[in-house]
């Protein structure tokens, strides 16, 4: 074999060519994953982004809102224990929400449905030997002398249940001067201790305040559950109990206000009423900024004369009211649990997420934000 000069030139250019062309085979193969994974961190960076994005508007607008629905707390005034003592009495069952039945905001009385409005107040009164004791007169020991629960409670009921109309507990039945009324003898006694309106450190669903500087306005805040309308085909809202289900549900807290009028107990501005102008608030009317759909503008208690508090693409998940103390202090002014006398408040805690409006358009699963607050209430 014969080595010239041509000849190893000739090697040396075919295995320089071989050799560039596995090498840039190599080079296209790594440049390809680089780009496919350059296009992957940034399709990430992209979903990253949004993710980001929607968390921060998220938090803009609950920050906003939550100082919104605080400050309508705040300015709403205090416990409206009354309204708690109707609840408490006609039933804390739930639906979508909120409260299944009506407890007719103290338009309405125990004892039927005289003058449609059902009866005025009624009174406790001891028996003749028997004490009535200081949890009230709901369950007996009234003048209806049977058991009114889950009856309607007029306004003003609850402050009754701290006052004995028979205190000296003899057969009169409350009448110390025979003059055909219990009220205003001299068995009349402000026992001073009475019935908590509602149980504490229990979570309700339904907040209620009123201005008692005025006692002329109560305002009103429920939760309230319905389907999405920008959810998935046929995804239904499914609830267990209180809590937010699974599914395609919708929450938002609404709120309602109503105006104190005295117009007796039929509510009639036109009518002759019992107890029409006496100088006693006895009708609760809606606020004239809200569409009230009843008799004489009372509340129907439907849902179209709510209003929501919080945007569409905010899902209110979960909320509670933790209000504190249990009884108002003016009632029970005897008692000697210091607790009563502290300054009304009410702890909230709120789970809220995106609604489908918001969550369409992101990859991946919302997150939920927990938030949990104390309002003092004025007085």
């Amino acid at each position: 074999m014969k080595f010239s000069i041509k000849n190893i030139l000739k090697k040396s250019s075919e295995n320089s060519r071989a050799f560039t062309l596995v090498e840039m085979i190599v080079s296209i193969t790594i440049f390809a994953m680089i780009i496919i994974m350059a296009f992957s961190a940034m399709g990430n960076i992209g979903i990253l982004r949004n993710s980001v994005t929607n968390r921060l508007d998220l938090n803009n607008e609950l920050y906003s809102v939550t100082e919104k629905f605080v400050n309508l707390i705040k300015t709403g005034g205090d416990i409206n224990y009354e309204e708690y003592w109707n609840r408490q009495a006609v039933g804390t069952t739930t639906s979508s929400g909120h409260y299944a039945v009506f407890s007719g905001f103290g338009n309405y009385g125990s004892g039927g449905a005289s003058a449609n409005y059902g009866d005025g107040l009624y009174y406790c009164i001891s028996g003749n030997g028997p004490k009535m004791g200081t949890r009230g007169c709901l369950t007996g020991f009234n003048t209806y002398a049977s058991d009114v629960s889950l009856h309607p409670q007029r306004y003003g009921q609850y402050r009754q249940q701290f006052i004995d109309y028979n205190s000296n507990a003899n057969a009169d039945g409350g009448d110390e001067n025979a003059d055909g009324n219990i009220r205003g003898d001299d068995d009349d006694e402000d026992l001073g201790m009475g019935p908590s309106a509602f149980t504490g450190g229990v979570g309700m669903k339904e907040l209620y305040l009123i201005k008692k500087w005025t006692q002329s306005e109560r305002i009103y805040f429920r939760w309230i559950i319905q389907t999405d309308p920008n959810g998935p085909p046929n995804a239904l809202c499914e609830m267990s109990g209180i809590n937010m289900g699974s599914g395609n549900c919708l929450g938002n807290i609404q709120m309602l206000k109503l105006i104190g009028k005295d117009l007796g107990l039929s509510h009639s501005w036109s009518m002759p009423s019992v107890g029409k102008y006496d100088g006693i608030i006895d009708t609760w009317e809606c606020h004239p900024d809200y569409n009230c759909t009843g008799a004489n503008n009372l509340s129907a208690w439907i849902d179209t004369e709510w209003v929501n508090i919080f945007p569409p693409w905010i899902n209110v998940k979960n909320v509670d009211f933790f209000l504190y103390p249990e009884k108002d202090f003016r009632y029970a002014w005897k008692e000697s649990d210091p607790a009563i006398l502290l300054n009304s408040y009410v702890r909230i805690h709120m789970t809220i997420g995106l609604a489908w409006e918001k969550r369409k358009k992101i990859k991946g699963p919302a997150a939920d934000m927990t938030i949990a607050t104390t309002v003092n209430l004025s007085k």
